[in-house]
């Protein structure tokens, strides 16, 4: 078989060519040619397929890059629905609507601002919760990721000035339950038991569930609130 292959018209013809200095060079010159243009589109894919992909991932499960939502956020004793932009809520709390920016104001007939308000809704936000998991690695789940957050870490974050003794906190966990479909953040389960035992001092069961709709296509609606408190100051 090789020798038929040796005795070839084509192959003789090639091996002529090859033994040539003015056509090996040429033949040399072309093998190096065809290499450069498959390397070319070989990278050019893999490139486009890489990038296409890491952006597919970092708007869809990264808080980083959620600048609004609708949601609703539910606990053992309320269910509050709202809205969240750039740091702006409007939320619905017993047939009524807030608006925080800020500080927490009444939106009614007359706005009016409501002093000692807190509520947990204002405080687990995106941006809240992206500090929270930033830079710990999550167990994986079929639809979710598991994060396991130090609870002193959770009450620097949460409680701006805290008397709380965190050297008992830096023992316990917050769990932080994230889920997805399609690729897009739709719901966070934040197991709270152990910051409020050790807030009251008696055993808690805390979950809090926050369910998310309408990720990065909720429109800008601080504008027209805003000239409603610049008008109530």
């Amino acid at each position: 078989m090789f020798k038929r292959i040796r005795e070839s018209e084509r192959y003789i013809k090639l091996k002529e060519l090859w033994t040539n200095p003015k056509t090996h060079a040429m033949m040399v010159l072309a093998f190096w040619l065809i290499f450069m243009v498959v390397a070319i589109v070989l990278v050019r894919v893999m490139s486009h397929t890489s990038v296409s992909t890491s952006k597919v991932e970092n708007v869809a499960t990264s808080f980083a890059n959620i600048t609004g939502y609708d949601f609703t956020y539910k606990t053992n004793n309320e269910e509050i629905n709202g809205s969240y932009y750039d740091g702006a809520i409007i939320f619905y709390l017993n047939n009524k609507r807030y608006y925080y920016k800020d500080n927490v104001y009444l939106i009614d007939d007359e706005v009016q601002k409501v002093e000692g308000f807190d509520l947990n809704v204002l405080k687990l936000n995106s941006k809240l919760l992206n500090n929270l998991v930033s830079g710990i690695t999550p167990a994986l789940n079929d639809n979710f990721k598991q994060y396991i957050v130090p609870l002193d870490r959770f009450i620097n974050l949460y409680e701006v000035d805290t008397d709380m003794d965190l050297s008992q906190a830096a023992t316990y966990n917050v769990v932080v339950s994230v889920y997805t479909n399609n690729k897009v953040i739709n719901k966070v389960v934040l197991d709270l038991s152990s910051y409020y035992t050790m807030k009251t001092g008696a055993s808690a069961s805390y979950p809090v569930t926050i369910n998310y709709y309408n990720v990065n296509n909720v429109s800008d609606f601080t504008s027209g609130y805003d000239e409603l408190i610049e008008v109530k100051k």
